[in-house]
């Protein structure tokens, strides 16, 4: 059988080992590889680029590292549409700890539909639905 048939990858924007609540702004992805049966086979990282996400290539970075599935805290429009054209599915609502958050989505959560407004980039505002 082949292994990426296999396989899904799930991204979620951390600092540490928390889900960042803005997902432009994030220190890196923690990526999760999970079995057919959603079991964690694999943890790994991705660095998050210096510009913010929505200005970034990073949607397809991510698409190109095999990530199907994005959990994300905060995030903004022009980010969830970046990542669909890239075939990534976009969650978002989530906080807490990464791998409580994995838990929570595998068990049926699919978050909120609360969409960061946009904002000036340069002048740092943030999110502020939580």
């Amino acid at each position: 059988m082949d292994f990426k048939l296999s396989t899904k990858k799930v991204a979620l924007p951390s600092k540490g080992e928390m889900i960042d609540n803005h997902f432009g702004h994030c220190e890196k992805f923690t990526i999760y590889t999970l079995s057919a049966k959603n079991d964690v086979l694999d943890t790994s990282f991705y660095k998050a680029p210096e510009s913010c996400g929505c200005k970034s290539d990073l949607a397809s970075e991510l698409a190109k590292e095999g990530v199907e599935v994005l959990l994300a805290g905060g995030i903004g429009q022009g980010a969830i549409n970046k990542l669909k054209a890239s075939q990534i599915d976009v969650f978002m609502g989530f906080s807490g700890e990464t791998k409580a958050v994995l838990e929570q989505w595998l068990k049926g959560d699919k978050g909120t539909s609360d969409i960061c407004p946009p904002h000036d980039h340069e002048g740092g505002q943030e999110c502020n639905h939580h």
